[in-house]
């Protein structure tokens, strides 16, 4: 069998995707829990200790990708690496690791990788109008797709863990309703004349990213389980309304909800259900699909809608 493979280097997680060549099918998907940094306003350093740990972690998953016979192997460097000021260091680091180097791509083609991603998933193949949402730890992506085409391809600095140390300070227990509101306030800025209203009335409604994909883990946790990835907004409404009146201890006894994303889950839930407001939706359709899957399209030469 005849592979490639993708590893997304993001703020929180280190994720690898190991694609077939011939039918696209996903062969293996894993992650590295590491968190590089936080990020915050100003210029990013990755300290060495944590340039290691995150280096080590990307050689972990190339070594998983070769054991696949993958041919080439990727590494994607998205909103985080775009703003490291010693992403240099980092790179060279690769290159003595696994012999290879980054490949850094801009936030609007991160969005229109993500859209392909999206679009390649089979489940959504009988929908031509998608509105779709990536949320990572560093960067929120909005994109539109009609049919084949993708009309609207956004980068925002709003993923997770930058809303949590910037707009939360941290989220290391309560979060009141004023801080709430604030940071409604402060995210509605960057999106409120993005986003269509109510487009959920004439779109399918989809989120990819790992925020969705823990409200899905939780989901089945509760003995819930999403009915055809469908997660409903009742649902997540409650478990932001849960997760910001608790501590960062009660937070723990939550089932399904990884321990490395329970600080950064509200910021994460916070921001959906503004994204639910603007669009009307009772609920977003989970996806596994995103950046790193468009990027295998992409180098099988399979993008040129999308692009266009």
């Amino acid at each position: 069998m005849s592979t490639l493979a993708v590893v997304d280097i993001g703020s929180n997680s280190i994720k690898v995707s190991v694609l077939d060549r011939q039918n696209g099918s996903e062969v293996l998907r894993t992650s590295e829990s590491v968190r590089l940094f936080p990020i915050t306003s100003g210029e990013i350093i990755l300290s060495a200790e944590v340039l290691e740990a995150g280096a080590q972690a990307v050689a972990r998953l190339v070594a998983i990708a070769r054991e696949q016979k993958a041919d080439p192997i990727v590494l994607l460097g998205t909103s985080a690496l775009r703003e490291c000021g010693n992403r240099g260091d980092f790179d060279a680091r690769l290159r003595a690791l696994t012999g290879l180097g980054l490949t850094l791509v801009s936030g609007e083609v991160e969005a229109r990788l993500a859209a392909d991603g999206v679009r390649s998933d089979t489940a959504l193949a009988g929908y031509q109008h998608i509105f779709a949402f990536d949320l990572g730890g560093g960067s929120l992506e909005v994109m539109e797709i009609r049919g084949q085409r993708c009309t609207l391809a956004r980068s925002f600095p709003l993923g997770s863990v930058r809303l949590t140390q910037t707009l939360l300070g941290g989220a290391p227990g309560p979060i009141s309703e004023s801080a709430q509101a604030a940071f409604r306030a402060d995210v509605l800025l960057s999106l409120g004349e993005v986003i269509p209203p109510q487009v959920a009335e004439r779109a399918l409604i989809v989120g990819a990213g790992g925020a969705f994909a823990v409200i899905a883990l939780y989901l089945e946790a509760l003995g819930e389980p999403p009915t055809s990835g469908r997660l409903p907004l009742l649902r997540i409404r409650e478990l932001k309304d849960k997760l910001c009146r608790m501590t960062a201890d009660e937070r723990r006894t939550l089932p399904g909800i990884p321990a490395d994303r329970l600080d950064i889950m509200p910021a994460a839930l916070l921001t959906l259900c503004i994204l639910a407001d603007l669009t009307g939706a009772e609920a977003f359709q989970l996806t596994h699909r995103g950046v790193r899957h468009g990027m295998v399209k992409l180098l099988l030469g399979e993008s040129g809608k999308l692009f266009s």
